[in-house]
């Protein structure tokens, strides 16, 4: 398989991952009750939003035989805490647990099929964004657990 085809094929798979990430978190955020339940999905459907922008405009590049994209990372500011999560908030942070792990091996597997030094780049940053993610979510999981 050609190079190039290889990682425009990831590229439109990590924009449907996004979006369907981002669905889930708007999901989530209407369904919850909770102030601080929808202050955190609320964000994490930006930063997704934000990472599905950059993932098409890179891929559109590249279809383009552009240059690739520089990315520097999201700059959408988490909102000041609110009340607190319920209980039945704690499904939907397992769930966005887990849907961010993904979305960190999907970053490990294209940073795995790139060579191009800026692409890497540009990945790595999203990769350290779902970290973050997945760090955010971890905490208010194991505070709801207690």
């Amino acid at each position: 398989m050609d190079a190039n085809k290889e990682v425009m094929d990831a590229l439109m798979r990590g924009m449907e991952i996004e979006k369907e990430t981002f669905d889930f978190y708007t999901e989530a955020e209407q369904k919850t009750f909770s102030a601080e339940g929808k202050r955190i999905f609320r964000w994490l459907a930006k930063t997704e939003e934000v990472h599905y922008l950059k993932l098409s405009e890179l891929y559109n590049a590249l279809d383009r035989g552009g240059e690739r994209v520089f990315y520097a990372g999201a700059t959408v500011p988490l909102e000041p805490t609110g009340v607190g999560f319920h209980t039945n908030d704690l499904e939907a942070l397992r769930l966005a647990m887990e849907v961010e792990r993904k979305g960190i091996a999907f970053y490990d597997e294209l940073l795995q099929k790139s060579s191009d030094p800026e692409g890497k780049g540009m990945i790595e940053t999203l990769r350290r964004e779902e970290e973050e993610h997945l760090r955010v979510i971890s905490e208010r999981y194991d505070a709801l657990r207690q």
